[in-house]
């Protein structure tokens, strides 16, 4: 399963636990669900942090730098300009 198809099912697993009336959850499925849904976030941002190291080796400089909005303060303290 690829980061898309597990923020896809993570989406449904909150619209279902964040439901209610008629058709809400039986207890012991919301807690299966928030189970899985544990499980989702822990896997999704251990996939973050892999993509977040990976930059990081990519980077000319060795080192991450936060995403801006190109302005001159962006860019400020690096050597490579």
């Amino acid at each position: 399963m690829n980061f898309v198809e597990k923020m896809t099912e993570l989406e449904k697993i909150l619209k279902d636990l964040e439901g209610g009336g008629e058709d809400s959850l039986s207890l012991d499925l919301a807690l299966t669900e928030y189970e899985r849904g544990i499980e989702l976030v822990r896997e999704c941002r251990a996939y973050l942090a892999d993509a977040q190291r990976k930059i990081s080796i990519l980077s000319q400089d060795g080192e991450l730098t936060p995403l801006g909005n190109g302005t001159k303060k962006d860019h400020e303290g690096r050597d490579d300009e």
